[in-house]
């Protein structure tokens, strides 16, 4: 792996683990092994790295948000659909757990961190529309836009919650409980189909959750 790759490979790795502004460049060279001299070659220090990392997020987010919704898609389909929206969020989690000091420092990252944003609500919106047209959910208009906007809400502050909540910072389980709270948003819109909606991913989340 190249010296820059690996600055920004631990850069991320610290940053997630310590918090951003915990994190010195002296922190990353020692972390890389590298004198701080040679990462200033490379990064002429966290303000450089940052919009970096941030690149490769934005990124991945747009493919992720994309989303294959021209077929229908299962309960199972949804699950891992949004698990994997978590996943890509739980991976760049120092920027959302930091996220208003990191906006006021980077105009630009501001700008395209709410183009992400409304990328997830359309997103959403897309997820709601495939059970639309599969007849699993009934919503107006306004239903179906205000439910795309609280899950978008649950996706971008829900590790901050979590780390209110929870003592332990372990992935897999937060993303879950995620997703699972996110499912239940749908049920009381599935009509008849509501009870049997809600046992499938209950039974989705313990079986996720005891693995």
């Amino acid at each position: 792996m190249k010296t820059r790759d690996r600055i920004l490979k631990n850069s991320l790795l610290l940053f997630n683990q310590d918090g951003e502004a915990n994190v010195s460049t002296v922190d990353i060279a020692n972390e890389v092994d590298i004198s701080p001299g040679n990462l200033y070659y490379h990064f002429r220090g966290k303000e450089v790295i940052i919009p970096e990392l941030f690149a490769s997020f934005e990124e991945e987010m747009r493919i992720v948000l994309e989303g294959p919704f021209e077929k229908p898609f299962t309960v199972e389909d949804n699950w891992v659909y949004l698990y994997v929206i978590f996943e890509e969020i739980f991976d760049f989690r120092f920027f959302y757990r930091n996220l208003n000091d990191l906006l006021g420092r980077f105009p630009d990252l501001a700008r395209r961190f709410r183009e992400i944003v409304a990328r997830k609500n359309r997103a959403i919106v897309a997820l709601t529309e495939n059970l639309q047209r599969q007849g699993m959910v009934t919503l107006s208009d306004p239903q179906k836009e205000s439910l795309a906007l609280h899950i978008t809400m649950v996706l971008t502050y829900w590790l901050n919650f979590a780390t209110v909540m929870e003592a332990d910072d372990d992935g897999p389980a937060v993303i879950h409980r995620g997703v699972y709270q996110i499912l239940l948003q749908f049920a009381p819109y599935m009509g008849e189909r509501e009870d049997d909606f809600v046992e499938l991913i209950s039974l989705f989340y313990q079986q996720t959750d005891a693995a």
